[in-house]
Parts: C-alpha cells; structure tokens; sequence
C-alpha cells in the first residue's frame, strides 16, 4: 500500500505540473510585432526647438489601442539622451501625435528622434514593443528662444 500512495502521488505532481505547463503557454499569449510610423511630413522641427510628430502603429487591431507612445532623442549610436514626451494612443485605429522642446545644447547634426512603442498585452495576445526610423534633427539645431 506505500508504494501505490508513491505512485499516486507522483501522477498528481506529474499531472499538476503538465497543467501548470500548458497554462504558462496559455497565459504567454500569442506574440504580435509592432512597427510604429511617421506620416508624411512627419516630424516637423520649429525654429524654437518645439518638435511635433504624428504617425500610427502597424499591429493587429487589438494591440493599436491605449498603447503608451513616447518621442524620444537618440545620438549617432542609438542611445536615448532624453524622452521629450509620453502619451497613449488616442483611438482605435493607433494614430498618436506627440510633441515637445529639444534639450538645449544638443551637438549640431549627430542626434535623431525617434518613436518607441512599448509593449503590452491585449486579451489573448502579447504587443511587442516597436521603433520608428531616427530621424535626423536638422543642421542648425533648432534653439529655444
């Protein structure tokens, strides 16, 4: 009789862990790529160091929106010297449209901005986070007045 309680005991941790195996998967969701977009003319550089940028997200519709956004100034090498500004997505659709001023003494022709989606899960599927291209800040630097 002790070796059927072993034996019975062991299925149950077997059975348990097949369980806990397939729900991990379950829960892991089905994984989307997100390519975020400029539209055309986008973004837009003033004179005083405002910068406004409008695109969309490429993704299934589930992972378009409340998909937080953020603009953000890259150097020659990618790396993020300052986030200008963060929003969600505003509709269904996964247009967003952000705006905000340079940081003063940026180095004339070596930096970009960008747009970087961040990842999210939407019911069943799990929205990987998503770039734009850089986009080169033009030559001179735009100052704040």
């Amino acid at each position: 009789m002790r070796t059927a309680a072993k034996t019975t005991f062991v299925l149950i941790a077997v059975a348990a862990l097949c369980l806990g195996a397939f729900s991990a998967a379950a829960v892991a969701g089905k994984k989307k790529d997100t390519v975020v977009v400029f539209f055309t003319g986008s973004p837009k550089f003033n004179p005083g160091g405002q910068v406004k940028a409008k695109g969309t997200l490429h993704t299934v519709t589930a992972c378009k929106p409340q998909r937080v956004v953020k603009l953000q100034v890259v150097d020659a090498n990618g790396v993020v010297i300052a986030a200008i500004d963060e929003g969600a997505t505003p509709n269904t659709g996964g247009n967003w449209s952000l705006s905000g001023h340079l940081p003063n003494n940026l180095p004339a022709g070596t930096n970009s901005v960008r747009v970087k989606a961040k990842k999210r899960t939407a019911g069943k599927f799990v929205c990987k986070a998503g770039v734009s291209i850089s986009v080169p800040i033009p030559v001179p630097v735009p100052t704040p007045q």
